[in-house]
């Protein structure tokens, strides 16, 4: 009995220690050509894209979508990116009804930015960031995630890292109107 009851104390200590959100899949960089834009934009912020298909105009994007900004370095960008990889699995993501987009920003090299979005399982386009630009539109810290409607207008920010799941897909759903 004690031999089962020290087996069982050392199984559930094993079990504890072990990360609760573990990436199903390899992420990969996803090219950007899915992204919708506006025909034109009054004003011109380009980022390029992480694939180095191209460049997108910020003031172009055309919801719904959803863009998180993130960097590699970031401790409450690492905390929030499982609940980010499990969205992207929801039908409305998965056929583009609503878009992902990533913004990937001050990193010390693309690699860098590369090896985290394999390591962590996204599958969504990413932009790079490697000159500061956003800065101008997001602001200088990290996690921030924006609402855009259909229309390219900001219907929502969430500045800081999401906490749980619950707190990004309840966001999520009354942002756009949905039910995940």
């Amino acid at each position: 009995m004690k031999k089962l009851l020290s087996l069982l104390i050392t199984t559930l200590l094993i079990s504890s220690c072990t990360s609760p959100t573990k990436v199903s899949a390899p992420g990969f960089v996803a090219p950007c050509e899915q992204i919708r834009l506006l025909e034109s934009a009054d004003k011109s912020v380009l980022m390029g894209c992480l694939d180095g298909s191209s460049e997108i105009n910020f003031h172009q994007l055309k919801g719904p979508l959803l863009i998180n900004v993130w960097g590699s370095w970031c401790e409450g960008c690492k905390q929030e990116m499982p609940y980010f990889v499990e969205l992207y699995q929801n039908p409305l993501f998965k056929n583009g009804q609503i878009q992902m987009l990533g913004v990937n920003v001050e990193e010390k090299s693309k690699e860098d930015a590369i090896d985290y979005i394999q390591k962590s399982g996204m599958s969504w386009p990413n932009l790079e960031d490697s000159n500061g630009v956003s800065k101008s539109i997001f602001g200088p810290g990290v996690p921030v995630t924006w609402f855009i409607d259909e229309n390219g207008k900001t219907i929502d920010i969430k500045i800081g890292a999401y906490t749980n799941k619950k707190q990004l897909f309840n966001q999520v759903e009354k942002a756009f109107g949905v039910k995940l």
